[in-house]
């Protein structure tokens, strides 16, 4: 069964590799024009840059997951069974 945590993830993960496809549409595009105007290797070297920028805004939701869930995992648990006095 879905729920809407797991919606509302699929949907941020959807926005976020649209972000990462805009930024890499947007710097190829302006690639083009450096590479016009300044040369070969000046338009590698942006293109490398406009890749990287894309992958880090990619990766970005996995990189700030694995950082909360370290921050989660060293915290303090009291691991103590405690009923529940409304019932189950």
């Amino acid at each position: 069964m879905v729920n809407i945590f797991t919606s509302g993830t699929s949907i941020a993960y959807l926005i976020e590799a649209l972000l990462a496809a805009i930024a890499l549409v947007v710097g190829t595009m302006a690639t083009l024009g450096k590479t016009s105007k300044e040369g070969a290797g000046a338009g590698m070297t942006h293109q490398f840059l406009v890749i990287g920028l894309s992958v880090t805004i990619f990766l970005s939701a996995g990189i700030a997951a694995a950082f909360t869930h370290t921050l989660e995992s060293h915290g303090i648990r009291n691991n103590v069974n405690v009923p529940n006095p409304y019932g189950q």
